[in-house]
């Protein structure tokens, strides 16, 4: 009797969430794109494996999601997810400590995002 009660105690969650989800649904708001990178120095020299972070630009208190590491020819490509009322903003980060941290806000996701880094001092 008690497997019975196991049971049915499974069956009224699973129907409680399914019944939340017809509800309220999943966030329409939250969109996908596919994003090509390309890391450039100032001389237009690809940047390699530098750490490639994105949030949206009107929320300070987000935390920088990693995308990934560039490529030996300075690119990058993801998946991000965003807004359509708040452009992504992209953060490029060199552990290496060969180039400055460059944050940049981009409106235009079409086409390859060149970003220039500068050197350190």
């Amino acid at each position: 009797m008690k497997w019975l009660r196991n049971i049915l105690k499974g069956a009224s969650l699973t129907t409680a969430l399914f019944i939340f989800q017809a509800c309220y649904g999943t966030p329409q708001w939250l969109h996908d794109s596919e994003v090509q990178l390309q890391v450039v120095a100032q001389d237009g020299s690809p940047v390699d494996d530098v750490e490639v972070y994105t949030r949206f630009a009107d929320n300070e208190d987000l935390d920088w999601n990693l995308c990934g590491n560039t490529d030996a020819a300075g690119n990058l490509s993801t998946v991000i997810y965003y807004d359509e009322n708040n452009d992504p903003q992209f953060r490029v980060s060199d552990p290496a400590g060969r180039y400055a941290v460059r944050d940049t806000v981009v409106a235009d996701l079409n086409g390859t995002i060149v970003i220039t880094l500068s050197k350190t001092e």
